[in-house]
Order: C-alpha cells, then sequence, then structure tokens
C-alpha cells in the first residue's frame, strides 16, 4: 500500500496551534446559523459543526473519534458549549449530516461515476508517471476540482494501482510482441548464470555493472563492454511506445532485480524490463567512456604542459 504521507491526500494535524485552530476550523456567522437550523441539541450542533468543519479541511467525513481533540476543544468553545457536550453522533444523526452538508457545500458523493472520471484521467497519467503517489495525486486534484468528496485513502490506492496495473501490462504487451526471434533470444540468455566478468555474451551482470578506472585497462573494458551490448542493436528503436519517464523507471526496477526474481516474472514484462535496463546500460557506457575519454586527454595534456615547462 503507498504511504498517504507520500501523497496529498489530507488528513489532520493531530496538535494543531491555535493559529491554525483559528483560521481553519473558526465557523463563520453563516454556518452556525445553518448547523443550528439542522439540529436540536447541543450536542448534535457540536457534532454537526465537527463535521462540516473537518469537511471543509479534508474533503472527507473522518470518523468522529479520529477528529483531533484540539479541534473539538476549539469548536465547542467558539459555539460557547459546555464541557460536557459531546461531539459523537449516532448512526442516525450521522447520516443526516452529511447529507445536509453535501448539500451546503454543493459537493457530491464519491460514486461510480467518480470512478469512471478519475480512472479514465489515471491510465492516461500512467503512461508518462508511474509512481502511485504520483497518480494519487492526480486522481484528488481531479475529484476536488469537480466537486467530489474524497473516498477513504485504502479505496483510492487499490483503484490507481488496478489501473497503473492494466497500463502497464498492456505496455509490457506491446514492447514484447515488436520484438524478433533474435531479440527475444538475446534478452532472455541476459539471465544466463556465469562466473565470467566480462563473457562474450551480455548478462545481466554486465549491464549493472559499473565502470573501472580512466586508466587505459578500464577504457578498453568499458569499450568491449558497449561493443557486447551494441550487438543488441539500438534498443531505443523499440521503445518508442513506452515514455522515457517510464523507461527509466522500469530500468530501475530491473535493476532491483536479481536472476532468480526475473525468473518469476511473466515473460512480456520480464523482456521489457530487461530491454529497459540494456537501453539504459547503452546509454550510460556510451557516457562514461566519453567522461573517461575526456579524463585521459586532460590528464595527458596537464603531463604534457608539466614537461614543457620543465
Amino acid at each position: 500500500m503507498t504511504l498517504i504521507d507520500r501523497t496529498a491526500y489530507p488528513k489532520f494535524k493531530q496538535f494543531p496551534n491555535p493559529k491554525e485552530l483559528a483560521e481553519l476550523y473558526t465557523p463563520q456567522s453563516e454556518e452556525i446559523k445553518f448547523a443550528k437550523s439542522k439540529t436540536k441539541s447541543h450536542e448534535g450542533f457540536l457534532s454537526f459543526m465537527v463535521m462540516l468543519k473537518s469537511f471543509q479541511r479534508l474533503g472527507y467525513f473522518p470518523h468522529p473519534e479520529l477528529v483531533p481533540i484540539a479541534v473539538t476543544r476549539h469548536l465547542r468553545s467558539c459555539l460557547k458549549l459546555q464541557d460536557w457536550v459531546k461531539a459523537i453522533p449516532s448512526e442516525r444523526q450521522r447520516y443526516t449530516y452529511l447529507q445536509a452538508i453535501r448539500d451546503y457545500l454543493k459537493v457530491k458523493q464519491y460514486d461510480k461515476a467518480g470512478q469512471r472520471l478519475i480512472a479514465a484521467l489515471v491510465a492516461e497519467a500512467a503512461q508518462v508517471k508511474d509512481h502511485p503517489a504520483d497518480l494519487i495525486n492526480v486522481a484528488i486534484e481531479e475529484l476536488v476540482k469537480e466537486r467530489y468528496e474524497l473516498p477513504a485513502f485504502s479505496t483510492l490506492d487499490r483503484l490507481i494501482r488496478h489501473i497503473r496495473s492494466m497500463v502497464n501490462n498492456r505496455l509490457f504487451a506491446l514492447c514484447s510482441e515488436g520484438l524478433s526471434i533474435n531479440e527475444q533470444i538475446y534478452l532472455d540468455q541476459l539471465l544466463a548464470v556465469t562466473n565470467n566478468e566480462l563473457d562474450e555474451n551480455a548478462t545481466l551482470n554486465l549491464l549493472k555493472s559499473p565502470p573501472k578506472s580512466a586508466k587505459l585497462s578500464g577504457i578498453k573494458l568499458l569499450q568491449s563492454k558497449f561493443d557486447i551490448l551494441m550487438t543488441f542493436g539500438d534498443a531505443k528503436r523499440l521503445l518508442q511506445s513506452i515514455a522515457i519517464t517510464k523507461v527509466r523507471h522500469f530500468a530501475a526496477q530491473a535493476r532491483a532485480l536479481d536472476i532468480s526474481e526475473f525468473q518469476d516474472i511473466n515473460l512480456p514484462k520480464r523482456r521489457t524490463l530487461l530491454l529497459c535496463l540494456l537501453y539504459e546500460a547503452q546509454v550510460n557506457t556510451r557516457d562514461y567512456l566519453v567522461d573517461m575519454f575526456i579524463k585521459r586527454i586532460l590528464k595527458i595534456q596537464n603531463n604534457a604542459k608539466q614537461r614543457l615547462q620543465e
């Protein structure tokens, strides 16, 4: 499950300071008048106002017991109610207050229409974004914009993960179908076990291996690695249907897996992850070669200057 702290999903501060209480939870005269018209007791009045201000702050109705004591105490003081007045409504009262507050704030209850709305938007965003927290934020922004009550975070998280999985599976299938037989064989043999640091065939360990020093021997090893990787051809041409941000994420995911873990992944996803990792290795190895060449030339130049000075 995605960590709620990594998303924009609103939640209470357990210990709000006096300034926050005054700015966020002080009821307006119109709100007090409205609450009084919908309640018949001090407990109902306080409960209604707690629900109203909580919704205005969060965009959803939290369970009454989850409202911070400081918020209830502040509202009780603003409404000039005694300390013994509680803010825990009955189930029937809570349902009635929910409907009244939704009508008053002109917000819609999260339903199938709201689900379809964010499902379409998140599916589009998932073509570029991959982290569930980013996709949850997209959904939250759209629900708030369209005046929808936010669902429970777990509900949102499950929906986002399901949509993300469907989008990614389509990308995996599309990428895998574009591979030739030779390309499939090349990617599959990346998972072959070998004890050689630099074999004549590319391996998973070779893709993950860091560059050596900028010495001539290190450059030669890196050049050999690059030549082996490029026997596949430029991997970028096979990733045109996947956004570069997704390619980076898939490559990072592949880098974190070992051979045994790859074996547990279905074939289209496995080959796509390996292809993204191969593309990243090709790009990085080329960059490293350029950097190491420049460092070596600079060293030669500096040595020449020193010799000339001497």
